[in-house]
């Protein structure tokens, strides 16, 4: 086992001498995510890194992909980290077809592709993503994270304006259990 004054030194070598070519390799490895053993833990150490540079290249990779592709809910994950952290000043790319994608997901899809593509949607403040988030609260029988990335997107963006929407929702008794406690936790604290 590598000593801790080892371990600085690697740390010190990539992330400040070398740091254009370590950005480099990571977004390398994100563009071709075959050549990577465990892209659960890669997502990991992209999620830990925090840094924004990281959110264009993961949000391009996620756009043309499908959904086989074995790591792609770990590349789901590790946006949807880096832009749950990024500021306001940060900057990135959203991929043409991206929002498309991720309608394809939350609407035709179930389970954890459809709740990570809602967790990725969230952050869009577009109609699209709107339109998207609403059309999902219509249905029934998703995992019900799905349904309270919906609620927030929606709440985030856009305030108020579907304070209906969620009180329906929050009363409706064919909904899943968990998702009208969320909701009714949302209320209380927001609207």
């Amino acid at each position: 086992m590598t000593g801790i004054s080892e371990k600085l030194e690697i740390l010190y070598d990539l992330l400040v001498d070398n740091f254009e070519g370590f950005r480099a390799e990571l977004e390398a490895l994100i563009l071709s995510p075959e050549k990577i053993k465990n892209t659960n833990k890669f997502a990991s150490l992209l999620s830990e890194l925090n840094t924004s540079y990281l959110i264009t290249p993961l949000l391009l990779k996620i756009s043309i992909s499908n959904t086989g592709d074995k790591w792609l809910t770990d590349f789901m994950y590790a946006a949807i980290n880096l832009l749950a952290e990024a500021s306001d000043e940060d900057e990135f790319e959203i991929p043409e077809g991206l929002l498309e994608k991720l309608q394809t997901w939350v609407l035709e899809y179930q389970g954890e592709i459809s709740w990570k593509a809602a967790s990725l949607l969230k952050f869009s403040d577009s109609d699209l993503a709107e339109q998207i988030q609403l059309k999902k609260l219509e249905q029934h029988g998703d995992f019900f994270l799905t349904y309270t990335e919906c609620v927030s997107g929606l709440l985030w963006h856009h305030g108020k304006k579907h304070a209906q929407l969620i009180h329906e929702i929050a009363k409706d008794e064919s909904r899943d259990e968990k998702l009208r406690e969320f909701i009714n936790k949302v209320i209380k604290k927001y609207i």
